[in-house]
């Protein structure tokens, strides 16, 4: 028996005929109960009572575009003529993959701010350590001075030190002289950045004269030194006569007196040269000035060591007599120029200095 052969079930509230089935009409829906009336008092009522909703935008609608299906091939996959599968829908509170919550901002792309790392602080310099003072030959100026047994007291030592301050300024006007007379009489210039005497030889030498002589003062022992500034000029042995005698001429015409004139250019043995004093006319100070040929001012410099220490106040007399046969030996080979021995002193000015004259 197949199912179309069921008899079709009635309902119980109404009778109908045997022969007619009832069956859903096609196309046509069920037509629906008119809702009942409300009064319209309630209606503004519940108007006023219900919050509006607001209305949703109206979204255009997107057309769906179409996909490219790829051809399935005979025998695998979807059947030919099959629609293709949508995909499902998603599950209410679910996001797309990749989706960005919305308000979410996008990470920067600039580098933050380097922050600023604490100076370190540099451990502090030590101050370099103090050398001790190194031990000085003299004394405190209110103890005067003192050297190897030679002594000089207060009073003495100022007198001296004033005679030191004005060699030194004295020195500024003299050595322009001294260049001017080299160069007219083209003349070598030795020894020209030791031409100030050190302090320290002054006083040994002012402290050995007053200590040989007890009864001078130290204005006398001042006196007697004339080279707390020197000066050399050397020729050869062809124009050295001629170079002193052009030379002692400029010095007089610039009113410089002379104090000393030594030409030991006749001795057999010992010291050959000229050496000499003046006294600038424009400070009144002393000062020494050589005449030296080449191989003279080679024999000096060999026997300046042996100078010194003849003059030494410790060195003894059979000592002394060795070292001048040295010196003597120093100057035996030294030539005298042809009329060096000659030479003499410029006529001598008179020359006034406060308190003292010069004849």
């Amino acid at each position: 028996m197949h199912a179309t052969d069921l008899p079709c079930p009635q309902p119980k509230g109404r009778q109908k005929s045997a022969d007619s089935c009832p069956t859903p009409s096609a196309g046509k829906p069920a037509a629906k109960k008119p809702a009942a009336k409300k009064p319209a008092a309630k209606k503004q009522a519940e108007k006023k009572q219900a919050p509006r909703k607001p209305r949703p935008k109206k979204q255009a609608a997107r057309k769906p575009r179409p996909k490219k299906e790829a051809a399935m091939k005979p025998g695998g996959g979807r059947p030919a003529g099959c629609p293709p599968c949508q995909s499902a829908p998603r599950k209410p509170g679910t996001k797309k993959p990749g989706a960005k919550k919305p308000g979410a901002r996008k990470p920067s792309t600039q580098r933050p701010p380097a922050q600023k790392l604490p100076a370190k602080k540099l451990p502090a310099k030590r101050p370099p350590a103090k050398k001790p003072p190194a031990k000085k030959k003299q004394l405190k100026a209110d103890h005067g001075w003192s050297w190897q047994g030679l002594t000089i007291d207060a009073a003495d030592l100022r007198k001296v030190n004033v005679f030191l301050a004005r060699a030194k300024k004295a020195e500024h006007t003299i050595s322009p002289q001294m260049r001017s007379i080299a160069r007219k009489t083209k003349a070598t210039m030795v020894g020209f950045n030791e031409r100030k005497r050190s302090p320290e030889s002054v006083k040994r030498s002012v402290a050995r004269d007053m200590q040989n002589n007890p009864s001078e003062t130290v204005d006398d022992a001042l006196d007697k030194v004339y080279n707390s500034v020197r000066y050399i000029l050397q020729w050869p042995d062809a124009s050295y006569v001629k170079g002193v005698k052009d030379s002692t001429k400029m010095l007089a015409k610039w009113k410089n007196a002379n104090l000393r004139w030594s030409n030991t250019w006749a001795r057999a043995r010992g010291y050959k040269g000229i050496n000499t004093a003046w006294r600038a006319n424009d400070s009144g100070h002393p000062y020494e000035l050589q005449f030296h040929t080449p191989k003279s001012q080679a024999a000096q410099k060999r026997s300046s060591r042996l100078y010194e220490e003849a003059h030494h106040p410790r060195t003894t007399g059979s000592r002394r007599a060795q070292l001048q046969t040295q010196m003597n030996r120093n100057y035996a080979s030294v030539p005298c120029p042809a009329g060096a021995q000659l030479l003499s002193a410029p006529r001598r000015r008179a020359m006034v200095r406060p308190g003292v004259t010069t004849l």
